[in-house]
């Protein structure tokens, strides 16, 4: 993937990614999550995309067993109750593909199939996968992020997964 074609998007996918994007897992269970928290960058002479999900979510049994993911990144204004519902809902409990009303678009470089009406996709193949390590974190964000009430005792820290974009494109 070229770094220049891949960094021409970034504005695009940064301004949505507040108001929510969705990430699916290659396999054959096609479960997509709202995410808000992403990494956009350069590492290994590579785009890379990381991104975090808690081990208390489906999503990341998912993740566990694939080496892709996909990253799509709604129109500004669109997709809001799509969003709103992939994000409040677990696919453990919802077939959100049905429910929520998407449709898959099959990937173009490997990666696990997009959600279809987004404006920007990136398909990344998993090269890294760490969990972090609330001992570490800075203490406000531990307090505030990790604290009290939190679905696994440890806090229900994230997984990082950084994924090596394969493709990244416009829609």
């Amino acid at each position: 993937m070229d770094v220049k074609a891949f960094s021409a998007l970034l504005p695009q996918a940064t301004e949505q990614l507040p108001r929510g994007a969705f990430l699916t897992a290659g396999g054959e269970i096609w479960n997509p999550m709202t995410i808000g928290w992403a990494q956009f960058g350069v590492i290994w002479s590579r785009p890379v995309v990381t991104v975090l999900v808690r081990k208390s979510r489906y999503t990341y049994s998912l993740m566990e067993q694939t080496e892709v993911f996909t990253v799509s990144f709604p129109r500004e204004k669109e997709l809001t109750k799509q969003l709103a519902f992939c994000g409040a809902r677990s696919g453990r409990d919802f077939n959100k593909e049905k429910e929520a009303g998407l449709s898959r678009l099959a990937p173009r470089a490997g990666g696990a199939a997009a959600v279809a009406g987004c404006g920007v996709v990136l398909e990344c193949r998993i090269v890294q996968k760490q969990l972090l390590d609330l001992d570490t974190l800075d203490s406000d964000f531990r307090a505030k992020y990790y604290g009290g009430n939190q679905a696994l005792p440890d806090g229900d820290p994230h997984v990082l997964y950084v994924g090596e974009v394969l493709a990244a494109y416009e829609l």
